[in-house]
């Protein structure tokens, strides 16, 4: 966490609503999530990144260009994405909040980056996790079958606190 988010972060005052904010929005983390998305379309990879916080979750797509799905989705809007998702190679990367936990079907997907998450169930990391590994098709690569992995990374805020950077 930068030294300022740090020290917004510990004041006495700061409510536990502002600390989440703090570290979601993080600039290191989000830094950290430009990255791993930037290595993974530069490989070919579909990427899911999912984040259960809304503003976040916009704030993020937004900074990055990619299209973004959550409840108040319109039907027609949220099936152009997907069809774009699936089917568009320029398009390698999409923003979910917890609508994709159940109600979408993204078997092109292989990468998954989790922003935040409310301290989700086992059943959610679960669904999140099998959206990335279902059976891929194959890409011919020089005659050959290409292999797929899956990823799946969740970043998190680890305090390590040395006072002399406060």
């Amino acid at each position: 966490m930068t030294p300022e988010f740090l020290r917004e972060y510990l004041k006495p005052e700061t409510t536990a609503s502002q600390r989440q904010m703090l570290f979601v929005m993080n600039p290191n983390k989000a830094r950290a999530c430009e990255k791993l998305m930037r290595y993974h379309e530069q490989r070919g990879d579909k990427v899911i990144i999912f984040s259960d916080n809304l503003f976040a979750l916009r704030e993020y797509a937004v900074r990055m260009g990619k299209p973004f799905l959550y409840g108040g989705t319109g039907h027609q809007e949220r099936t152009r994405i997907l069809h774009a998702f699936k089917n568009n190679p320029q398009i390698n990367t999409i923003f979910l909040s917890k609508v994709g936990d159940n109600s979408l079907d993204i078997p092109e997907a292989n990468v998954l980056i989790q922003i935040s998450s409310h301290a989700g169930s086992r059943r959610q990391e679960a669904q999140r996790l099998g959206r990335i590994l279902r059976k891929k098709k194959s890409r011919p690569a020089s005659g050959e079958e290409e292999v797929f992995d899956a990823f799946f990374y969740t970043l998190v805020w680890v305090l390590k606190l040395d006072r002399r950077a406060l």
